[in-house]
């Protein structure tokens, strides 16, 4: 019932906000406009009233006066989010091209398109969407997803357009990744679930447990109960594909997964399980053991801060010891890689990743960035070895792009995750390209 629900719930959503987009549009544009002509006063007068002691046309005219006066002249600006949330309320933001700085102009509305809000921030500080995104040709839909005892933030892209449409899933890596692959401001699975979206593919992804359910899942760790890949992840991955299912606008017969890093390591599972899965794409997945990634890991940080060799030593000792074939599911956690549960190592040691992909007959792409220091070049050469006599599988490796699908120069460290970037358009570009060449997607 509550599958029903949603679906019913998401699909007047996704009404609500195709008529909503362009009015949203319109507003944003208008706004822009009469700061630039410094129209001060009809900005005001578009305020709700409850608001208007906070927007009034001399402190709209002094923060204008101020961003100009600093940044220099308006030069462009574009649309980077169109959105509204269940009550009615929609908001936008622009990213405004100033002589010397960009900064981004959010602004929310009631049901009434008065506004409600107006803030000016740095560019450089928050999250953008980059230029290949246009944000008028989808939809977002943030819901819950519910499994038993936990809900999980996840998102819902639809494109705006007539008949079904195909649905790319994104599955995190390791660790408590959220829906957007999170690193401060950097949000590579937004990124490319945007651009996929604005290419007409639907997208769908949702945060992991331990995003938001930490202290219940520490309690659960402290009683020795059972945590594997399947708790971590593909039971509530599971629950949504069910509800995705129903949704009218997408195309069952066209279902696609993409993982990163270990996320990508249950592409060949999901697919054996769900045999409506067309195929899958690997972002930086690791062909060796999960214990042996962190090993290599471990040696490429000692190099880089050595300074912290004690605590990567300890680490290496750990992994080593969780990769006994008669590992006891019971071992205290102390022993453990991140005192993760015993159970976990347990069945990722059992678990055939790479015999799974060797019977797989649906097409897959790995793609693998070169200066990739958490899953190295090593485990794609060894991809193309085990993998050499499928024909339905591409690869290809970027020079530049580190373990985020992220462009760098020199050697890859964990502090570059946190210098604002997006993912760049080739890899969105060759994504789509090598779906409609597969066959996976409807060539329009």
């Amino acid at each position: 019932m509550r599958a029903v629900l949603l679906v019913i719930l998401l699909s007047i959503h996704a009404i609500t906000m195709a008529q909503t987009t362009n009015r949203c549009k319109f507003e944003t544009e208008q706004i822009i406009g009469l700061f630039n002509q410094k129209e001060f006063q009809k900005i005001s007068n578009k305020v709700a009233p409850m608001y208007s002691a906070y927007y009034s046309a001399i402190t709209l005219e002094k923060d204008w006066a101020e961003l100009i006066g600093t940044y220099g002249a308006y030069k462009s600006h574009r649309i980077v989010n169109l959105n509204t949330n269940a009550a009615g309320y929609f908001s936008s933001s622009a990213e405004i091209t100033f002589a010397y700085l960009p900064f981004v102009l959010s602004l929310s509305f009631d049901s009434s398109w008065q506004v409600m809000s107006i803030a000016f921030s740095q560019s450089h500080k928050m999250y953008v969407a980059p230029s290949y995104v246009n944000v008028e040709l989808f939809n977002e839909s943030n819901f819950k997803v519910k499994n038993d005892l936990y809900e999980l933030n996840a998102s819902l892209c639809l494109p705006i357009t007539e008949g079904k449409t195909p649905l790319v899933i994104f599955i995190g890596e390791s660790g408590p990744t959220d829906k957007d692959g999170s690193y401060d401001i950097n949000m590579p699975y937004k990124d490319l679930a945007w651009g996929l979206s604005s290419k007409g593919i639907a997208t769908f992804r949702m945060d992991k447990r331990a995003v938001s359910h930490g202290i219940q899942m520490m309690f659960q760790r402290n009683n020795y109960e059972s945590f594997t890949c399947r708790e971590d992840y593909l039971d509530d991955l599971y629950k949504a594909i069910d509800t995705l299912l129903q949704i009218p606008s997408i195309d069952a017969n066209s279902i696609y997964i993409i993982g990163h890093g270990q996320g990508g390591m249950l592409i060949p599972l999901i697919c054996k399980e769900k045999p409506f899965v067309k195929g899958g794409v690997f972002l930086g997945v690791n062909h060796k053991r999960v214990q042996e990634m962190m090993i290599d890991q471990y040696h490429y940080l000692t190099k880089v801060t050595p300074a912290k060799k004690a605590e990567f030593d300890l680490q290496i000792r750990r992994a080593n010891f969780s990769m006994s074939k008669k590992l006891n599911p019971l071992t205290e956690h102390k022993y453990m890689p991140f005192e993760v549960q015993a159970t976990y190592w347990v069945w990722l040691n059992h678990y055939p990743h790479v015999k799974l992909s060797k019977k797989m007959k649906k097409p897959l792409l790995i793609l693998q960035g070169q200066r990739d220091y958490q899953v190295s070049n090593e485990n794609f050469e060894l991809w193309k070895n085990s993998l050499k006599n499928r024909k339905n599988v591409g690869f290809k490796t970027y020079p530049l792009l580190n373990h985020l699908f992220e462009e760098g120069a020199g050697e890859s460290t964990y502090s570059e995750y946190f210098t604002k970037k997006n993912m760049p358009e080739y890899v969105i570009n060759d994504i789509h390209d090598w779906l409609l060449q597969s066959q996976l997607l409807p060539n329009k």
